[in-house]
């Protein structure tokens, strides 16, 4: 059982320097010691993935924030009987740790080392896989499971989620990611007057395996897990692919 740590390129400022030291000699004592790559500009996740896997890594480890979580799981996705963990680092964009029930900092090593694992439900975007939300604005018109078709116009706020937990409109959403289904969320929210709060004229929750999303116009960038952007038209699905992740007792789902 070969342990991989991609640690993320913010982890090199001096003010975590003794935090690494700590984490590394808790991961000794607890006999999970591996390999550690180091996010830069001159190396690529895929290339110090690819070459952990090769040597014989089998649990892949990111060490850092939500986005280095997500982008591990994109590549991890690509290779078979891998199990994926988290050491949350730092304070910033750490939203992803409580619902996994791992708690932040060097405390993480221990859910590492219990290795209580489950299995995650994946989605691809043209092709690229992905695992928590896809969020855009604008007109659309989407194709549900290649049957059902409908045009939202105005400024719609949409969202296609697989994991995670959504605030829209006062209202909160848990996406179930072992459903094997995504949820497509869907808003039009009146224009703000300076008299009165805005008002929500429409909110629909629509589930599907897959969908065709067409923006009505100008083409619209779609947000993806929060760190990339892919154009549209796009195809999603769920994919036949899944991911295993070690997470806490107290995961949220």
């Amino acid at each position: 059982m070969g342990y991989f740590y991609l640690y993320d390129n913010f982890l090199q400022d001096r003010a975590y320097a003794t935090q690494l030291i700590r984490l590394e000699n808790i991961l000794t004592d607890l006999s999970l010691q591996g390999r550690v790559g180091r996010l830069s500009l001159l190396k690529s996740i895929r290339d110090l993935i690819s070459g952990a896997v090769r040597d014989g890594a089998s649990t892949l480890v990111a060490v850092g924030n939500d986005d280095t979580l997500s982008r591990l799981i994109e590549v991890a996705a690509d290779f078979k009987k891998i199990t994926v963990g988290f050491i949350p680092l730092g304070t910033k964009n750490q939203t992803l740790a409580k619902l996994l029930g791992i708690p932040l900092g060097i405390l993480a090593c221990q859910t590492l080392s219990n290795r209580l694992i489950q299995t995650i439900d994946l989605g691809k975007i043209n092709g690229q896989f992905w695992w928590q939300k896809i969020e855009g604005v604008g007109e659309f018109k989407i194709t549900i499971d290649q049957k059902s078709q409908i045009t939202l116009t105005g400024k719609q706020n949409i969202v296609i989620g697989n994991f995670g937990d959504l605030i829209l409109n006062d209202n909160n959403f848990l996406f179930n990611p072992q459903d094997n289904l995504l949820e497509i969320i869907a808003s039009y929210q009146s224009t703000k007057k300076w008299w009165k709060k805005s008002a929500t004229n429409s909110l629909s929750i629509l589930p599907a395996k897959n969908l065709k999303l067409t923006a009505l116009g100008d083409n619209i960038l779609l947000k993806v897990d929060s760190f990339k952007t892919v154009k549209t038209p796009a195809i999603i699905a769920i994919a036949p692919e899944k991911i295993r992740l070690i997470v806490g007792k107290k995961r949220i789902f």
